[in-house]
């Protein structure tokens, strides 16, 4: 079942990119679902390098800031959802 997310002009351009790059990659064509899969696996294998390589996406934040963000984001989740 689909479901709808709104996303910004610059973050559906990131999305477009890491999709192009997909698509050369695997030799297929993707969607914005495959590329949303494809990071959230990056995500769960919370390698410190992949976090690394998405600062540039974030200007003006270093990696530790945004493996703190990150952190403090998850413990809001747990709070708001009781987890």
């Amino acid at each position: 079942m689909s479901e709808t997310i709104r996303v910004s002009k610059e973050v559906k351009r990131e999305l477009i990119k890491i999709m192009g790059e997909l698509q050369i990659e695997r030799g297929e064509k993707v969607d914005f679902n495959d590329v949303i899969e494809f990071l959230l696996s990056l995500y769960r294998k919370k390698n410190p390098e992949i976090l690394r390589s998405l600062v540039g996406i974030l200007p003006n934040l270093s990696a530790e800031e945004l493996e703190e963000e990150r952190r403090k984001e998850i413990e809001r989740e747990k709070e708001k959802y009781g987890v």
